[in-house]
């Protein structure tokens, strides 16, 4: 019996829901409302001290972490296999699925928060919003998402981190000329871990990131064709929206800071 504990807008939820899509996996929905703060409440923390969604029950066995849920569920049902079998492909695909805990996740964050989440987060919060700050596991993390709520795309850190995703844009654009997918001719966990993060910049109205990025253009519409990509389309927000496309309005402002 598979269990996941997740967000419909959680970036890290959604690349688990497309793995379990892809295995054509069942599994039983617990919905966790992150402005609500449920991911901070002691029950769920006993789950996941960190306090961060998703979280994989299997057979009453507690795993955490997206990426190991990912690598996790490929193993436990191989077919259909999620990794290349030629050495050097796999190697490639892991050098993909470690750029979101190395980088791209906190640039995710930041990108998200500055232009649409903070905003939201403290309307919903009002007068509670230290409090629900307070309540945050990771006090780095904490004062990020205070920075970005008082500061938005002028906070200093946000500038290295768009760059972050200007980056990757341009790795994926070089890869796509030599492989269909991301680490091979096949489709892996690489394009399944870099999935929602595109789709998050998209939603924020920033696809003009890729506008001269013919290959990824095309590797997104791909990736949106496939059916599993109903594990992001069939989950629309619930409590934090991404779907504003709020960053238009900031994008002749971002162009200058990528630029910078």
């Amino acid at each position: 019996m598979l269990e996941l504990y997740h967000d419909n807008l959680s970036v890290c939820a959604q690349k688990v829901r497309i793995v379990l899509a892809e295995k054509n996996q069942p599994w039983t929905n617990h919905h966790v409302n992150l402005a609500s703060g449920e991911h901070l409440t002691p029950e769920f923390k006993a789950m996941n001290p960190r306090g961060v969604v998703p979280v994989l029950i299997h057979d009453g066995n507690t795993i955490v972490e997206s990426s190991v849920i990912c690598s996790y569920l490929d193993e436990v049902f191989p077919d259909p296999s999620l990794m290349p079998k030629n050495p050097v492909e796999r190697a490639t695909m892991r050098l993909w699925c470690k750029l979101p805990d190395d980088i791209l996740h906190m640039a995710c964050a930041t990108v998200s928060f500055a232009i649409s989440f903070g905003q939201q987060l403290k309307k919903k919060a009002g007068a509670d919003l230290e409090e629900r700050l307070m309540k945050m596991p990771d006090p780095a993390r904490r004062e990020r998402q205070r920075a970005l709520i008082e500061k938005g795309i002028e906070t200093p850190f946000f500038r290295d981190h768009i760059k972050v995703f200007e980056k990757t844009f341009g790795e994926m654009e070089a890869q796509l000329g030599k492989t269909k997918w991301l680490a091979s001719d096949a489709y892996t966990l690489a394009d399944i871990e870099i999935t929602p993060y595109v789709e998050r910049i998209d939603r924020l109205g920033l696809n003009g990131m890729w506008e001269s990025r013919p290959r990824v253009a095309d590797w997104f519409a791909r990736i949106k064709a496939r059916p599993s990509f109903k594990a992001i389309s069939d989950y629309p927000p619930s409590d934090y929206d991404d779907t504003g496309r709020d960053g238009l309005k900031s994008w002749s402002r971002i162009k200058e800071l990528i630029a910078a």
